[in-house]
Formats: C-alpha cells, sequence, structure tokens
C-alpha cells in the first residue's frame, strides 16, 4: 500500500494540514526533549513514556511533512500515529509491531499496573526513539 492509498483509507482519522518548516522544527524540538527526559528519569515507567512520547511527536512531524495529522480525539490517536510510521518512514511492520508494544506497555503503566516495564524494555524504547528521530530528521532536513 502506498503512502496515498493509506491517507485515503483512513480520511475519518486524519485532516489536511500545512505546516512551515518552523512548526515542524517545533515537534522535532519537543522530541528532542522527551528524548532528554527519557535519560534523566529515574523509573523505567517513566523512561518508556518519554521514548513513546518522543515517536509520536516525531510521526506527528513526518506525517504533517506530508500535508496531514491525525485528528484530535479521533479514537486511535496514538495507534494511528505509529502506524502512520510504515507508510511516512517505511518502517518495517515489526518495527511499529515493536512501537505499538510500547505504546500498549505505557497505557498499562499509567492506567492500570506498576512495575510492568523492565529496564531493558526501557532503554529499548529509548535507543528505537533516538533512532527514529536520526531518521526523521535526516528524512526531513530540518535541523534541530
Amino acid at each position: 500500500m502506498t503512502f496515498e492509498e493509506w491517507a485515503d483509507s483512513h480520511k475519518d482519522d486524519l485532516s489536511a494540514v500545512q505546516q512551515s518548516d518552523e512548526e515542524i522544527r517545533d515537534l522535532l524540538l519537543i522530541a528532542s526533549r522527551e528524548i532528554n527526559d527519557a535519560m534523566t528519569v529515574a523509573s523505567p515507567e517513566g523512561k518508556l513514556g518519554h521514548a513513546h512520547n518522543a515517536c509520536l511527536v516525531l510521526a506527528a512531524a513526518v506525517l504533517s511533512s506530508r500535508g496531514y495529522r491525525v485528528r484530535k480525539g479521533s479514537p486511535a490517536h496514538h495507534w494511528r500515529l505509529i502506524e502512520s510510521l510504515e507508510f511516512t518512514m517505511n518502517l518495517s511492520q515489526g518495527k511499529v509491531k515493536e512501537l505499538q508494544d510500547y505504546r500498549k506497555k505505557r497505557s498499562l503503566s499509567i492506567y492500570d499496573r506498576t512495575g510492568i516495564v523492565t529496564n531493558s524494555e526501557a532503554e529499548s524504547a529509548l535507543s528505537s526513539a533516538r533512532q527514529l528521530q536520526r531518521a526523521v530528521e535526516e528524512k526531513l532536513s530540518i535541523g534541530t
């Protein structure tokens, strides 16, 4: 499926947007802040949460560079942002699934249980966020 086909098949969840380089740069700065916060937070849940937030903002940045955003209030807002990376960044389905798994863990750790995120998972999420950050910045050619 192409990006255009993906966007067309999810038009109920997406809206057209025109963002300037400055607005996209701001999103990249937010992602950098989240990654920096992930490196300093004490708990694995906090580290994973900040890393996941960085991935969401990076997905939003690259999606907006293609002229779309996920509608706020969409029932699957975070899920759809992560899914978009397969079509905006050519991430493998396996990598997208990994990021979706972090999303699920983050949600469980905030709303349901404590102690479910391991240090290894948190470090892996942070590593994934850093890799995605480098790839998005390279693709967009917009430095922060």
